[in-house]
């Protein structure tokens, strides 16, 4: 709905990023043979979560959020109204990949 594609596009689309996504951990684990200077592949994907949970954004304050969009006009505005949906869903998904980076990290941890 982001983006606004018919409902069978979205899925075509969200099927396609997850299967690059597979191909991408697929790529970054290490090959067979030859010498691997110790790393593991359970490494490898640590320090990308690690690499990942830096880079994500810090979590979106609803309230904080709020006094900036009464900034902008309040919300009986439409386009700040959009924003501030917005802004709940993205925290949402930043949310969601945080935890799931964290848990998989607890994981390699064991």
């Amino acid at each position: 709905e982001i983006f606004g594609l018919h409902p069978n596009a979205d899925l075509t689309f969200r099927v396609k990023e997850a299967m690059a996504l597979f191909k991408t951990l697929g790529e970054t684990q290490p090959k067979g043979g030859g010498s691997n200077d110790g790393v593991s592949r359970e490494d490898v994907v640590y320090e990308k979560a690690t690499e990942l949970l830096g880079r994500l954004p810090e979590d979106y304050i609803e309230e904080e959020e709020k006094v900036k969009i009464r900034k902008l006009g309040g919300m009986t505005v439409p386009i700040n109204i959009f924003l501030f949906q917005e802004i709940q869903r993205f925290q949402a998904v930043i949310a969601k990949v945080r935890f799931t980076l964290e848990q998989l990290q607890l994981a390699i941890k064991g």
